[in-house]
């Protein structure tokens, strides 16, 4: 009988170790990290999700895009996120407070989108008032929500190698009546509806293309230093 008990003593026990280790120490030690707030601006990161993109974070989930992409930027020692572009820096624990389920996923078909809303760095040549050559580099956003509706509807009119599903099932063909929809997609070849018809945006895809344009993770935490 003693043994039995010193049996399911250290099964209990074995049980309790393993769950204080993977569960209630990281959940100590990240599970109540505050937000950083910058001293020079006042600002908090990371920041809240705007009403629509929260509702797009939920299209998101719910239409598999977290089954194809992460939105974790690896560390230069675990691959080669940063020298791709997609990000400046390590994803840290504290870029997922305040999200419920945090989405980092696990298995890359495309690539990660940490970042997919941030504007890119591009060289502007100019002259200045004496004749000379002069160099800066300029934030633009190459990805507007144009440019993500177009992929959305059809991956492979944006890239021809894309292995994306098309989303097109998101969007409504329907007659114009008067004036073109101000939000109506602009298509060219195969991908344009015949003449008098428009492709638009329903709700869901506008939400979805609102909360890829709100993915980045640029702000400075001190951890990720």
């Amino acid at each position: 009988m003693k043994g039995i008990m010193t049996f399911y003593l250290g099964v209990v026990g074995s049980a309790f170790l393993a769950w204080a280790g993977m569960i209630y120490l990281p959940y100590q030690q990240v599970g109540q990290l505050p937000e950083y707030a910058d001293e020079d601006t006042g600002l908090t990161f990371p920041p809240g999700e705007s009403g629509l993109a929260g509702r797009g974070r939920e299209v998101y989930i719910s239409n598999g895009c977290v089954y194809c992409h992460t939105q974790q930027v690896r560390p230069t020692y675990q691959g080669g996120d940063i020298d791709r572009g997609w990000g400046a820096r390590r994803s840290v624990a504290r870029d997922y407070l305040g999200q419920s389920p945090a989405l980092v996923g696990y298995y890359r078909i495309g690539p990660d989108l940490s970042n997919i809303g941030a504007p890119e760095e591009i060289e502007v040549k100019g002259v200045d008032a004496e004749g000379k050559e002069t160099t800066e580099m300029k934030e633009v956003l190459e990805k507007d929500a144009s440019w993500h509706h177009r992929h959305l509807y059809n991956p492979r009119s944006v890239y021809e190698w894309s292995l994306m599903p098309s989303f097109s099932y998101l969007y409504e063909k329907r007659k114009i009546v008067g004036q073109s929809s101000a939000n109506a997609l602009e298509l060219t070849g195969e991908n344009r509806p015949e003449d008098g018809y428009e492709i638009v945006p329903s709700p869901e895809a506008e939400a979805l293309v609102a909360y890829l344009m709100s993915l980045d993770v640029r702000y400075s935490l001190p951890e990720a230093r």
